[in-house]
């Protein structure tokens, strides 16, 4: 009898968790038939930043993984963009590519992918000079800290984006919602959130280790986020699911919200 994997979570991402690994297998497509995901997290955040309203001096990227993808359009709205993750393995991933150092994984298919979107598909490589300069610092960072970013102090920023992180931090809805109260403290009032959050997902895979999320609904989603100081401003989802052992889910949901003024 195949013995279930055992759930990985907390340490395990300092010390077996492969930034890698996780990149080429959930990053190597886009346009996948009868699968929106991907495209719907794409067009979303592309028509949050093209409006040039969502922009400021920093925008900090909390739990980025190995992954860049969620700040190309973000870029030349922004003075600085901050990656963090968790993982030191994410983080020498974002560094490679910021150095484009051996091993970086090729992220060439999404900037064409957002110039497409912009219209001008033959753009795709000035988007990638102009995010590179942008990206000026990678930090760790641990959610369940009062400051996530501790020992760094960082001044409130002006826009927050997370991509499926605090639910794959977090081992329960509790901690989800201590997670979300954390990174808000970073922002300053009247700045914004973009949470894209990841439903009805226990577990995802990473070769052969698996690793825990919690379960989240949409309501539990936008629940938390109004507990934490937050106003909602557009609700976007998609119902898109997958019931692989890669990542099985099924829907999810992308917030754009402002920190309420004191």
């Amino acid at each position: 009898m195949a013995t279930t994997p055992q759930l990985r979570a907390g340490e395990d991402y300092k010390t077996i968790f492969d930034g890698k690994i996780y990149a080429n297998t959930l990053f190597n497509q886009i346009e996948v038939e009868g699968f929106t995901f991907t495209e719907f997290r794409l067009k979303t955040l592309h028509k949050i930043f093209s409006k040039g309203t969502i922009k400021g001096k920093c925008l900090l990227d909390i739990g980025s993984g190995p992954c860049i993808h969620t700040v190309i359009p973000a870029a030349k709205w922004f003075e600085e963009i901050i990656m963090t993750d968790y993982s030191p393995s994410n983080r020498d991933m974002q560094e490679k590519w910021l150095k484009k150092e051996s091993g970086a994984h090729n992220w060439d298919m999404y900037f064409k992918y957002y110039s497409k979107l912009d219209g001008n598909e033959n753009n795709w490589q000035q988007l990638e000079a102009d995010l590179r300069p942008k990206i000026k610092r990678v930090f760790a960072c641990d959610v369940f800290l009062p400051n996530p970013l501790d020992p760094i102090q960082l001044d409130q920023v002006d826009v927050i984006c997370t991509s499926a992180c605090l639910e794959s931090a977090s081992s329960d809805k509790e901690k989800y919602n201590i997670a979300m109260k954390n990174v808000v403290s970073l922002l300053k009032p009247g700045g914004k959130l973009i949470l894209i959050g990841i439903l009805n997902c226990t577990h995802y895979s990473v070769g052969s280790e698996r690793f825990q999320c919690v379960s989240l609904t949409k309501d539990d989603v936008v629940n938390t986020v109004k507990k934490n100081d937050l106003k909602m401003i557009e609700i976007f989802d998609d119902d898109s699911s997958f019931d692989g052992d890669a990542a099985p889910f099924k829907g999810s949901v992308i917030i754009l919200a402002e920190k309420k003024q004191t």
